[in-house]
């Protein structure tokens, strides 16, 4: 069955829109591809390996780079089994070469037609933030709920052109989203955005084994006002798993600068997750569950009787 998202980019019209979507595919399930590395670690590695040294610089200035980039990550979504869908966040020109996208896996809830989570990252580049770790640990949440029902839906999105430098011009892939999914379902149906920021670059010849220096603050999350009451039904089961509480600021929408600040516009509660630990601290694993667990448990907030009418059509694809 085709996703309501991808109803939504049908529905946005144009020629472009209807070539992209000629491209977007159904691939068949699967665990992972031959090649995928056995533990989270050697995956999370390999998925910054390639997105900043083998792939390197990926901004809207070099569509190659971007181009290779979401195809990387098309790969990897794809391998785990689930519906990739690109989105348009530029068009492109004869002068830009290539158009940009988002790249977005829709997987359906049990019970809810439009209550749904979005959990989203870069996987572009700035000058500070070059190894992909964000979009690293998008995927390896996805690839653990890959086969959890939860009762809502789930978004996991990879946002172009989400970590510009100030003064850049150009959409945001964030902002592309917010304003589709938004439009196609509802704002008040958008229950929570989790933002994934990136961590630090991998220091060169450490191991799964490695332990670095406690940071002061390990893990912070950042949500506003208007989150207040959903960045603390995600600190619960975080703070389950990762066995204390993360710390929790708030701040205003017009402070946030981050993929967040598109929904939070929108009057939807929104929450940045900040992990110190760099890619390769074997803490790393222990803050991807943790993610795993949040994310499972929002999605999963119980629904009323009277929505409890599972419609067969949007029931996870068995394995």
């Amino acid at each position: 069955m085709t996703s309501p998202y991808t109803y939504a980019v049908k529905l946005s019209g144009g020629l472009l829109l209807a070539a992209v979507l000629s491209s977007c595919t159904l691939f068949p399930s699967s665990p992972g591809g031959p090649d995928t590395p056995r533990s989270l670690a050697e995956r999370m590695e390999r998925h910054t390996q390639v997105l900043q040294k083998t792939i390197g610089p990926r901004n809207s200035r070099q569509p190659k780079s971007m181009e290779a980039a979401a195809k990387y990550i098309e790969n990897n979504f794809s391998d785990m089994g689930y519906a990739v869908t690109l989105q348009p966040v530029t068009s492109g020109n004869s002068k830009k070469e290539a158009a940009i996208y988002n790249i977005v896996v829709y997987k359906p809830g049990l019970f809810s037609d439009n209550q749904s989570i979005v959990v989203g990252a870069n996987y572009d580049s700035d000058e500070r933030f070059n190894n992909g770790s964000g979009a690293a640990v998008l995927m390896e949440t996805a690839r653990d709920l890959r086969d959890i029902a939860t009762n809502h839906n789930i978004y996991f999105v990879a946002y172009a052109n989400g970590a510009q430098s100030a003064g850049q011009s150009g959409p945001s892939g964030a902002g592309v989203h917010a304003k589709m999914l938004s439009g196609l379902i509802g704002a008040s149906n958008i229950l929570g955005m989790i933002n994934l920021e990136p961590q630090k670059t991998a220091v060169p010849g450490e191991g799964e084994q490695t332990k670095e220096a406690e940071p002061q603050t390990p893990v912070l999350f950042l949500t506003t006002p208007r989150g207040q009451e959903f960045a603390a039904q995600c600190a619960a089961p975080f703070a389950k798993s990762w066995e204390q509480p993360p710390s929790t600021l708030h701040r205003k929408t017009a402070a946030i600068n981050s993929n967040d600040r598109h929904y939070a516009v929108l009057d939807i509660p929104t929450l940045s997750c900040k992990c110190e630990y760099s890619v390769t601290d074997s803490r790393t694993k222990n803050y991807v569950q943790a993610l795993t667990d949040m994310i499972h448990q929002v999605a999963d907030n119980d629904v009323s009787k009277t929505d409890k009418q599972p419609d067969a059509a949007q029931k996870p694809k068995q394995p």
